[in-house]
């Protein structure tokens, strides 16, 4: 299971701020958040908010107007010595952890729990239940199926799956269908854009190089498409596939 940490450092204290989340687009929320706060504190006029598609430009674009009110040159910096310059930073970390309990959950399903643990203790929580859930207002809380997921996998006794299994179907080179055995969100990136709509490319991030233009869909699987046990049969057939391939090798 992958954990993310938006991490940030700000002008005016030593200490660095780590914030865990087990979704991505959480972290990001958190980033955005550190990365207004950075501006407000510049310059709240000047520096509006920015959203969560535009927290690391908006993070350039903080760190380049307190280079410039020091007076110094931005120019003459490289761009990996910035963030050490302006003497701030907000990023976010991935890191895997092993051997995850049915006790580890999502954000929103934390949320819920801890709303219930504050209703149950109501005489002393000052706080509405109901907010806590939402964390606040970011998520809608658990629905009652899902509630009920969550009551199964805390009462079985075995342990969740390190690895998703996910099966993408394609045809013509074009994703079809995205089958899971958990809700997931799967993002397809497609560096073949000869005839797209410039309106619908973005800058996808590179690891060793400039932004790349790409098309980007976004595949969020849920009820009908999560079907472990269709997966199982594909895993078999295939397992029997190769088994066939090495008795025609070796005969």
């Amino acid at each position: 299971m992958d954990i993310f940490v938006a991490n940030g450092t700000h002008f005016s204290a030593p200490s660095k701020i780590a914030r865990y989340h087990t979704s991505e687009r959480e972290a990001q929320i958190t980033a955005t958040d550190m990365v207004n706060q950075l501006r407000a504190d510049l310059d709240a006029k000047s520096l509006p908010p920015v959203d969560t598609s535009s927290w690391q430009l908006g993070l350039v674009g903080a760190q380049c107007r307190h280079l410039a009110a020091l007076g110094i040159e931005i120019a003459d910096i490289e761009h990996d010595d910035l963030a050490e310059t302006a003497g701030f930073d907000v990023w976010i970390e991935k890191a895997e952890l092993q051997g995850i309990s049915v006790l580890a959950l999502t954000d929103r399903e934390l949320s819920t729990v801890l709303a219930v643990l504050c209703d149950h203790q109501r005489r002393q929580c000052g706080s509405n239940p109901g907010d806590i859930a939402s964390k606040p207002g970011r998520h809608e809380p658990l629905n009652p199926d899902e509630i009920d997921d969550l009551c199964m996998r805390i009462n079985s006794a075995g342990h969740l799956p390190l690895e998703a299994n996910i099966v993408v179907t394609l045809d013509g080179g074009l994703v079809q269908s995205v089958v899971a055995d958990r809700r997931i969100t799967l993002r397809v990136v497609d560096y073949d854009v000869e005839g797209a709509n410039p309106d619908g490319l973005v800058m996808a991030p590179q690891d060793n190089s400039d932004p790349l233009p790409a098309s980007v869909s976004c595949w969020a699987v849920e009820g009908a498409c999560i079907d472990p046990e269709w997966i199982a049969r594909l895993d078999a057939a295939s397992r029997s596939d190769d088994r066939a391939t090495t008795q025609m090798a070796a005969e």
